[in-house]
């Protein structure tokens, strides 16, 4: 019988929530200001960009693969 791997779960992250926000951001800014979307567009790349550095912290700790 084949032994069966735990189940992977990420850890929390508040990097999704900040995503959303910004795109909401970006979206008021459209139809208001271009001001406020340019900030929307900023905390957008923040987002990404941390979202991406924590994903890679986690997989070089060797969070992402059990052996």
């Amino acid at each position: 019988m084949e032994k069966h791997p735990g189940i992977h779960m990420p850890s929390p992250s508040y990097w999704p929530i900040t995503l959303a926000f910004s795109l909401a951001l970006i979206a008021i800014g459209v139809v208001f200001s271009p001001i406020v979307s340019l900030i929307g567009i900023v905390l957008l790349l923040v987002s990404f960009g941390g979202w991406t550095m924590e994903n890679r912290r986690f997989d070089q700790e060797g969070g992402g693969h059990d052996e």
